[in-house]
């Protein structure tokens, strides 16, 4: 038996970073959604117009909620910039490939902050 440990049995800690760099963007990500299904105008419904009830609605955004959608789509971005920099180091084996959710997270992000700089 060999006194050097076989390093093939042990997982690479950027493979290990790129794991979390991707659960991370995508939960910010997904997080962020939410927010902005909180915070989007309120209009009124089929059922509000039909059985002519009178509810406030509010009909603008919620502007201290989309600054906490912001700070969320920017952590995202800068989360998947992170891991497509590591992975762009790590593409060096026939098996290793782009993570296509780090690509799809910085772009949403990306289009996220343009809607909201745009708006504000």
């Amino acid at each position: 038996m060999s006194r050097h440990p076989n390093r093939r049995d042990r997982k690479d800690p950027l493979i290990k970073y790129l794991t979390w760099a991707n659960a991370a963007a995508a939960i910010g990500l997904f997080a962020a959604l939410c927010i902005a299904a909180l915070a989007k105008p309120e209009i009124p419904t089929f059922f509000d117009r039909f059985y002519q009830v009178n509810v406030y609605r509010r009909p603008h955004w919620d502007m201290a909620l989309l600054d906490y959608i912001a700070i969320l789509l920017a952590l995202s971005g800068l989360t998947s910039i992170f891991g497509l920099f590591i992975n762009s180091r790590r593409l060096k084996r026939k098996g290793d490939h782009i993570r296509a959710t780090l690509v799809i997270c910085l772009v949403l992000s990306i289009v996220g902050l343009g809607l909201y700089f745009g708006y504000t």
